[in-house]
């Protein structure tokens, strides 16, 4: 089973980044209501979303990031390193034909390694070469300050360099300076051609220092290894992308509505297929047969979705108004008794699991029917016969155990079915189960919700295999599990 999930979780992944619709386009439009101001920096939300959920890493990383047990995020284990702010570049061709990176100039944090007491010196060191009457003593120490400190001095210059962009038609020292500085740090030339130049004055040099910034290593940092551990392996499913909350409970929350109601159909499905398999089994060839074949056919004929609808117009307030038949609590279900309350959610469950029972009875009785007719024609059920045995004796001791085999290997596809595509009638019923879930997270392309119910289900198709296995040794005494 456990190689089994994983392939499981490797074919999802795949399908889901091949599949067209970037998580972070959908998310940020759904974070807006879906309408951009035409100011709006749609390009840096997208990469700031992307950064803070993973996305911009590979799909190698990506993919055992989530499969664990190793924590590849920027808190996890230090033997990789994780984006520290955005790497946004652009490439602009010039009139010649020739093509720059410039990088966007934004405010750089300090570097997890770095100490406060050398984070407070590098914006000191910064603040004196901004300022145009510190005088060359100063300025002088303040950039031997910086070339001394490395990689963890250069956030403070790209920040101070941030700070003035605005007014860079007036703050050209200041600027000059700071990259000069910078310069002196990384031993890198940071040269514009005169076309960018001219265009844009010295905020095309601030641009060339980010674009370097960005490509030589500044946007990646050690991971601190605060928390090794994550990751599918370790019960981790991580969180929403939108929301934030952990999909782990948000799963548990919503299999504790799915479940119960999954199980009542699975219950009630075999409490009367069995029988009506049975009956038609041995009436077969007969009207009552024939009977019971055309209503089951049409049974699993009619559609989930309007078998709902019908139940909701004929049973809800617009017709006969017996049940409930929106959600599975009356909005006033909290402040009732414990047997009260229970007793509104028994109402507010009946139409549900009438319509995820029937299609699944239908199928059901339809395979004990043929199960039971394949085992009446066996030999030692005409010994059975011949020994003087009574009909009933023959049907419910000699040929039920083995006509239930092939409806015990239904369990495998039965059960993961209503547990995980229970989608079109939880949303009929606007019950806040699993199905549901699984829908809402499929349209906001939230992958940790798609991966986490996606796997659930595939877990419990394997869960179900392994039932069928169990029983086919309790049904019948020749087979064993060894």
């Amino acid at each position: 089973m456990v190689p089994t999930t994983l392939g499981i979780a490797l074919v999802v992944f795949t399908i889901f980044h091949a599949a067209p619709g970037d998580p972070a386009t959908v998310m940020i439009g759904a974070g807006t209501g879906g309408q951009l101001g035409q100011d709006t920096d749609v390009e840096g939300m997208v990469e700031k979303f992307r950064r803070d959920h993973g996305l911009d890493r590979s799909l190698f990383v990506q993919f055992f990031d989530y499969v664990g047990p190793l924590n590849l995020d920027r808190d996890g284990i230090p033997w990789f390193s994780s984006p520290h702010t955005e790497r946004a570049t652009r490439q602009v061709e010039l009139s010649d034909g020739t093509e720059i990176d410039e990088g966007k100039v934004m405010a750089i944090g300090h570097l997890p390694k770095t100490s406060e007491e050398d984070a407070e010196r590098f914006d000191a060191a910064r603040v004196v070469l901004s300022d145009d009457e510190a005088g060359e003593a100063a300025w002088s120490a303040a950039v031997k300050t910086l070339a001394e400190g490395g990689d963890e001095a250069r956030p403070a210059l790209l920040s101070g360099l941030h700070l003035i962009a605005e007014s860079a038609a007036t703050r050209q020292a200041g600027i000059g300076r700071l990259i000069g500085a910078l310069e002196t740090n990384t031993g890198a030339e940071f040269s514009v051609p005169r076309e960018r130049l001219e265009a844009l004055g010295d905020v095309a040099r601030i641009r060339a220092c980010f674009a370097w910034y960005f490509a030589n290593g500044g946007f990646r940092v050690q991971n601190t290894g605060a928390d090794w551990w994550g990751g599918l392996f370790v019960g981790d499913l991580r969180r929403e992308m939108q929301s934030g909350r952990e999909v782990g409970p948000e799963l548990v929350k919503r299999l504790k509505v799915t479940v119960p109601l999954a199980l009542s159909s699975v219950l009630l499905s075999y409490l009367f297929a069995l029988p009506l398999g049975i009956f038609s089994a041995r009436n077969h060839g007969k009207r009552r047969d024939g009977l019971v074949t055309i209503a089951l056919f049409v049974l699993f004929a009619i559609p989930t979705f309007w078998a709902g609808l019908m139940l909701i117009l004929t049973f809800g307030k617009t017709g006969l108004d017996l049940l409930p038949v929106v959600g599975l609590h009356d909005k006033d279900a909290a402040d009732l008794g414990y047997w009260a309350y229970g007793w509104d959610t028994v109402l507010h469950s009946i139409l549900p699991v009438l319509t995820m029972t029937y299609s699944s009875l239908a199928y059901l009785s339809r395979q004990m029917r043929a199960g039971m007719m394949d085992t009446l024609q066996q030999d030692y059920i005409r010994t059975a016969r011949a020994k003087g045995l009574s009909e009933t004796m023959v049907i419910y001791k000699h040929a039920l155990r083995n006509s239930m085999i092939p409806v015990l290997t239904l369990l495998a596809s039965v059960l993961p079915i209503l547990i995980g595509g229970s989608i079109i009638i939880e949303k009929v019923f606007d019950v806040p189960g699993m199905g549901r879930y699984a829908f809402d997270g499929l349209l906001k392309r939230d992958f940790n919700i798609i991966m986490a119910t996606t796997i659930l289900v595939g877990v419990m198709t394997q869960v179900g295999i392994l039932l069928s296995d169990i029983t086919y040794s309790i049904v019948d005494p020749r087979i064993r599990n060894e």
